[in-house]
């Protein structure tokens, strides 16, 4: 299966070959495709190969939809990482401890999450994570309190204890 199209003004060269095979023969559970991509972006572009393994039979997954699945599994690097290395430069994080670590992704990503309201109703350009991070980079204790204030222990209390 070969793929052309134009990304971005230069042309981009998508081919897929799938083979069948026995999960014993590659030793992972549940392997019934092996999949190799060979990509190269422009006329001159470095040819580079992926390798895929997939739990789907043939007749689940083609080699059509097995291509479309592989370039659409881009938008998650779009859409998630890419934010996150750009306003967090979470790439650059020099937290070691497991524990650390988990929380700063967890408080990363909902930076990133009340950024898309945030960008609703902005010109786009106005609307960047650099621009979110900036307008909010130092109002962490805003954030803090927004969730540990009293106005919030109140709108979670129970009814019967508000009365009191």
């Amino acid at each position: 299966m070969q793929r052309w199209r134009s990304r971005g003004g230069r042309k981009e060269y998508r081919a897929l070959v799938a083979k069948t095979i026995e999960p014993k023969e590659l030793g992972l559970a549940g392997a019934l495709q092996v999949a190799r991509i060979d990509r190269r972006i422009g006329a001159r572009g470095q040819l580079t190969r992926t390798w895929l393994v997939g739990s789907r039979a043939r007749a689940q997954m083609s080699e059509a939809q097995w291509l479309g699945r592989e370039q659409g599994r881009w938008g998650i690097e779009t859409r998630t990482h890419y934010p996150l290395d750009v306003t967090h430069r979470e790439d650059e994080s020099r937290v070691r401890q497991p524990n650390a670590a988990t929380v700063l992704g967890l408080f990363r990503r909902l930076s990133n999450a009340f950024k898309e309201p945030w960008a609703q109703g902005r010109p786009k350009r106005r609307a960047t994570a650099r621009d979110w991070i900036e307008e909010n980079h130092f109002n962490r204790w805003l954030g803090i309190r927004l969730f540990t204030g009293p106005s919030i222990a109140r709108k979670f209390r129970p009814k019967s204890a508000r009365a009191h």
